[in-house]
């Protein structure tokens, strides 16, 4: 697949707690948070742990979980053992993405409020749900999504890497030739609605969309750290 990342540390904040990796079918992206950069150490934690996981591509469902439950328990360990870094946590979006004769099969999991998406035959398609107060409110019918946008609660997570129990998110999906998946932290869809993301997910080759889409986040404000991933089935 062709893959193209980008991050930023945005305009406001003083501190990039944005974390990703990319290498060999695996896509994850993660948003640290947490008091005297516990967020950011989170955020690392989580990535290096998946980057450590044996992945055989046999049973992906169950081994995306089981990557994202480790990296959850070492958080928890790492926070439970030094006052600093209690209360230290992190969402986590990730894709293992394994080439097929009709595309790309793709298993998602997620914790959390990062996001995945998918662009395909000219739509774009949100994958994950948000972990989030607002967006339990949302699925409910409580708020609308026009309310969800401007809501004072809409960063509060309802789960989190290291942080209580977690239900890891999962989705497994075959994305044909051509279609990308975007995987992102709510640095970009605070300041992009899903119109405008779709708008600039296919212009370009998928490093230059990411960094567009970052530019374009900050433009717009760029209110927290931004990171992006884009990848093209072949």
């Amino acid at each position: 697949m062709n893959v193209g990342a980008e991050t930023s540390i945005g305009r406001v904040r003083q501190t990039n707690e944005d974390a990703f990796w990319t290498d060999k079918g695996l896509l994850v992206v993660c948003d640290g948070m947490g008091g005297h950069q516990a967020g950011e150490v989170a955020s690392a934690m989580a990535v290096e742990a998946i980057r450590r996981f044996p992945f055989q591509f046999e049973h992906p469902l169950e081994e995306v979980k089981e990557a994202i439950l480790r990296a959850h328990a070492e958080i928890a360990q790492a926070s439970s053992s030094d006052p600093a870094m209690q209360g230290m946590g992190t969402t986590i979006t990730m894709a293992l993405c394994r080439l097929v004769e009709e595309g790309a099969d793709v298993t998602v999991g997620h914790v959390g409020d990062s996001r995945a998406y998918y662009y395909a035959d000219g739509d774009l398609y949100r994958i994950t749900n948000d972990h989030s107060v607002v967006g339990e409110l949302t699925r409910q019918g409580t708020l609308s999504p026009e309310e969800a946008v401007l809501h004072p609660q809409r960063h509060v997570l309802s789960q989190a890497l290291g942080i209580g129990r977690v239900e890891v998110e999962l989705h497994r999906l075959l994305l044909p030739s051509g279609a990308r998946l975007l995987i992102c932290t709510d640095g970009l869809t605070d300041v992009l609605s899903d119109e405008q993301i779709k708008e600039h997910i296919a212009k370009s080759p998928p490093q230059e969309t990411a960094q567009e889409l970052v530019a374009l986040a900050n433009a717009l404000g760029g209110r927290d750290n931004i990171t992006v991933i884009v990848a093209q089935v072949p």
